[in-house]
């Protein structure tokens, strides 16, 4: 089994506010992206060498709204990895189990057995502003699931290179110090 990396936190929340004012404010974490509108996810990272490491996810006091954290995510090496894990989980029955693209990732979410929900990715070579979701086919070969992706991302006005977002979100932080 090919191994991982935790990666990033989702947690809902019912203030956005107060929270990402308590993040960058008492931990000095820095926003690098923002859903539309006051109730928008708010990403957060203290680390130049991610995009985030905590999400702000806005649920208000909606009944029947979910825990409050949504998700734990673990990087993983490669494309052939993420498929095996996919493999894997198909095999144990995961419950919830599907397969999506954020721009600048290929991922898997899906529930452990007690429902904790959990997401594997792998990184891809663009960036494109957060959030952004699209179901994709990890049964596509590289080629084929790396244009089809790109051809998604393209339509927006945030789509760049992997590297030259990297440059840019290393001067942020950088520049938050």
């Amino acid at each position: 089994m090919s191994s991982f990396a935790i990666s990033h936190l989702e947690f809902r929340v019912r203030n956005v506010a107060p929270m990402e004012a308590f993040y960058t404010q008492a931990l000095g974490f820095i926003v690098t992206d923002r859903g539309e509108g006051t109730d928008g996810m708010v990403f957060l990272s203290h680390s130049a060498d991610e995009h985030h490491q905590i999400v702000l996810n806005p649920v208000g006091d909606k009944a029947g709204a979910p825990d409050r954290l949504d998700h734990v995510a673990f990087r993983v090496g490669t494309l052939d990895a993420l498929r095996g894990f996919h493999r894997a989980l198909e095999a144990a029955d995961a419950a919830r189990l599907e397969t999506v693209s954020h721009g600048n990732t290929w991922s898997i979410y899906f529930l452990d057995p007690e429902g904790n929900r959990l997401e594997l990715f792998v990184d891809t070579p663009w960036h494109v502003d957060q959030p952004t979701r699209f179901a994709i086919d990890l049964t596509l070969s590289d080629d084929e699931l790396a244009a089809a992706t790109e051809a998604e991302i393209r339509k927006r006005k945030s789509f760049r290179g992997i590297d030259a977002w990297r440059n840019e979100h290393h001067k942020r932080v950088a520049a938050s110090k």
